[in-house]
C-alpha cells in the first residue's frame, strides 16, 4: 500500500514529503501602461483629426514624419490602420506602413 514517502516504482514522492522544500506563493500579476506616451504618439493623435489635404495634416508629413507633401495619402491611410497606437516607435510604424501604402497605391 501506499505509505506517502515512496510511490509504486520505489521513488520519493517529494510533493508529500514534509521535508521538502516548499515553493513561496507568485504574487498577483497585473500588467501596467506606462501613463507617458511615445514620442510623436501626441502629433499623430493630432494629425489624425485633419483631412490628408490640409495644410496641418501637410506640415506634419513634411515636418514630424520627414516624407514628401506627395506621400500624405500614403500617410494617411497608415495613420488610419492605427497599428501606430500600440508601437513603442509610433513614428516608424507610421513611415512603414505609409512606404508600404505607396506601394499599393503605385505612388
Amino acid at each position: 500500500m501506499y505509505n506517502g514517502k515512496n510511490n509504486k516504482r520505489g521513488k520519493v514522492s517529494r510533493f508529500l514529503d514534509p521535508r521538502a522544500p516548499t515553493i513561496a506563493p507568485q504574487t498577483s500579476y497585473a500588467p501596467t501602461r506606462t501613463a507617458t506616451k511615445p514620442a510623436g504618439y501626441l502629433q499623430i493623435e493630432q494629425a489624425s483629426q485633419f483631412q490628408q489635404d490640409a495644410p496641418e495634416f501637410l506640415a506634419f508629413v513634411k515636418d514630424v514624419v520627414n516624407m514628401p507633401v506627395e506621400m500624405a495619402p500614403a500617410v494617411s491611410e497608415a495613420i488610419s490602420q492605427q497599428k501606430w497606437k500600440i508601437a513603442p516607435n509610433p513614428l516608424s510604424v507610421v513611415r512603414t506602413a505609409a512606404h508600404q501604402a505607396a506601394k499599393r497605391f503605385s505612388i
